[in-house]
């Protein structure tokens, strides 16, 4: 086991779609400074833009250089906190980013495969938020916006610069206070959606805590 301290990267998404907020920022920001073990968590907002979000993920773990990263966004027709399996080669949204860029069947990269797969053990991941008492499930579907965009740019630079650090994407609920159309009707509060996060990043460090150990 490496001693010192360590980091979580936790990451949310900025409001889109004419929203105020964002569920997933609501929940992640309140991780900042939040402690387990040696390990210490720091939040960072993401732009809801393809491009420009996977470079600020870039610019953010270069910075930090974190120990495990956690990303997040919101989800509004899922009424469980999604711990997403794959991350899918392809744009292909009906709405524009919020750099008003429209993307309708882009593949991401010709070089990189149809899917990639989280880089921590998403049943684990999942089992751990449902005994903390929040429904979860996980997903094999990250969608085809922003958000799988920014796990499979995750995913390939982590590939490609060969760091072995345990990395997932999780879809949460909308707050209670959002109401965009076709929404679902379960939603979670941003105190439940932080403990959802919580029961994550610990689950992924203690894991790979273990795995040092062997």
């Amino acid at each position: 086991m490496t001693s010192g301290a360590r980091t979580i990267l936790i990451t949310g998404f900025e409001p889109f779609g004419g929203e105020t907020v964002n569920a997933s920022w609501e929940a992640a920001r309140r991780l900042e400074g939040w402690r387990h073990g040696e390990y210490t968590a720091a939040a960072r907002l993401m732009p809801c833009a393809y491009e420009s979000s996977v470079k600020e993920l870039i610019r953010a773990i270069e910075t930090l250089r974190p120990d495990a990263l956690l990303m997040t966004g919101q989800a509004a027709r899922r009424a469980a906190v999604c711990v997403e399996r794959f991350a899918h080669n392809l744009d292909d949204a009906a709405a524009p980013d919020n750099d008003g860029v429209l993307r309708r069947a882009v593949r991401i990269s010709r070089s990189a495969p149809e899917w990639l797969e989280a880089a921590a053990p998403v049943r684990t991941i999942a089992r751990a938020i449902k005994e903390a008492g929040i429904p979860a499930r996980v997903s094999m579907n990250a969608g085809r916006f922003v958000c799988n965009h920014l796990y499979f740019g995750a995913l390939q630079y982590l590939s490609d610069k060969r760091l072995a650090i345990p990395a997932v994407f999780v879809h949460l609920p909308l707050t209670p206070e959002q109401m965009p159309p076709g929404a679902s009707a379960k939603r979670l509060t941003s105190a439940k959606a932080a403990d959802a996060l919580r029961a994550a990043a610990a689950a992924m460090v203690d894991l790979s805590e273990s795995d040092e150990a062997v």
